[in-house]
């Protein structure tokens, strides 16, 4: 699929959002004069180079890595009174160029202020905390920090209050009401509560939150402007209940086959998230960004050694005994393990950017010093008025036994056009 058709797909959609949004029967003068309409649209196009030398690499094509050619998102946010409406449609191109498109309703609710209380009921993004890389008092709406164009964020059915004072602010929020635990964890019926302070140059945020799967959950975040061009920023968070995922295969000897998707769930007891980061400013349009934090739903560098391991001695046996398919489909569910923000738990960012006049070049490098890997990412954008088009790629690497070294590719390649009608 190339640009210029998933673009032209992107464009029929938010057409068709538009024209459903406005046609029809002539509103009043009134009703037009208080709403708010804005739209987007972005299409991205997408190359990568293998990588054959890892083990994975028979099953890439099964598990779906390699397969996208390309995404694109049309927009239409509305807005009137105390009502917000964000709509989208997302299209998705493959290699062999299928092209899935949905319809999603990202946002949708009512506001409403009675003496100085803000009250919200519907579907709303609910995202909380600091950070750049990674935000472990994002206890509602967990995101992906380190996507390359991701979809917009869609929102969590809720009921939420919220107070705000000259320095205080105070936010509680019912997730996903009557729901219960549901099948993903997004999805669970919760409840959460969010306290914000300023001292003087320093924010403070405070975060509890409860559902049936993580039990409790209670953090502390805090940044503080120093001088004119530092800023220092620090998160954590304690659960008492956490879930990641693992290869029940792992540890086994030989090369077992599964016969049923053996990534399941481990729970773990009172476990800490952390983060800690600084954003540097010295002029020149020049602005650094360094943080380290422990992301406790990654796995450890011993865990992915033995998952190497046991797909090395996978990938010997085709054609030599067991089915070839039972064999790509045992490596193919190994791969399941990178479908995390964090394969790993210990991670370092470096990112720098710079701006010369509508171009902004920016690279940033993410470490992982239990095994030694890295994934460094260049790209450089243009931003005109109504028009923004960014290219760049994305390189996975490391010494040998590196988690980001295994992975199927070794590099991703991306344009992306984004236009604001």
């Amino acid at each position: 699929m190339t640009l210029s058709r998933l673009h032209a797909a992107a464009a029929a959609g938010w057409l068709a959002t538009a024209v459903t949004a406005r046609a029809s029967d002539a509103p009043p003068a009134g009703f037009l004069a208080s709403l708010d309409a804005t739209a987007r649209i972005w299409a991205m196009a997408e190359a990568s180079s293998s990588r054959g030398a890892t083990p994975y690499a028979p099953a890439a094509a099964r598990a779906g890595i390699g397969a996208e050619r390309g995404r694109g998102e049309a927009g239409l946010r509305l807005h009137m009174g105390g009502l917000t409406a964000d709509v989208s449609v997302r299209s998705v191109a493959s290699a062999d160029q299928t092209l899935q498109t949905k319809g999603v309703a990202n946002e949708l609710y009512d506001d409403l202020d009675v003496e100085g209380q803000h009250f919200t009921i519907g579907k709303r993004i609910t995202s909380w905390d600091i950070g750049f890389g990674f935000r472990p008092l994002d206890v509602v709406q967990q995101e992906d920090r380190r996507a390359v164009h991701p979809f917009t964020l869609e929102g969590i059915p809720c009921l939420a209050w919220e107070w705000a004072g000259a320095e205080t602010a105070l936010s509680l929020v019912y997730a996903n009401p009557l729901r219960g635990r549901a099948a993903a964890a997004h999805d669970d019926e919760s409840g959460a509560l969010r306290l914000y302070q300023r001292f003087g140059g320093l924010d403070v945020h405070l975060v509890s939150r409860y559902s049936r799967r993580t039990e409790l959950e209670a953090g502390v975040a805090g940044a503080i402007v120093v001088g004119d061009a530092l800023e220092v920023h620090a998160s954590g968070r304690w659960q008492r209940r956490a879930e990641r995922l693992v290869d029940a295969r792992l540890g086994a000897a030989g090369a077992p086959l599964a016969t049923s998707d053996p990534i399941g769930v481990r729970v773990s007891r009172d476990v800490v998230a952390a983060l800690v980061g600084i954003n540097l400013s010295p002029g020149w349009d020049l602005n650094l960004i360094a943080e380290g934090w422990i992301d406790p739903a990654g796995s450890a560098a011993a865990e992915w050694t033995a998952a190497e391991e046991l797909a090395d001695r996978q990938r010997a046996s085709l054609g030599h005994g067991p089915p070839d398919g039972a064999v790509l489909g045992n490596l193919a569910w190994g791969l399941r393990l990178y479908d995390r923000s964090d394969p790993l738990r210990e991670n370092l960012l470096l990112h720098l950017s710079r701006k010369f006049g509508r171009f902004e070049p920016t690279l940033d490098v993410l470490f992982t010093p239990e095994d030694r890997g890295w994934v460094a990412t260049g790209a450089v954008a243009w931003q005109g008025e109504q028009v923004r088009l960014d290219a760049g790629a994305r390189v996975f690497g490391g010494v040998p036994g590196a988690a980001y070294r295994a992975f199927p590719q070794s590099a991703v390649y991306f344009l992306a056009v984004q236009v604001y009608p």
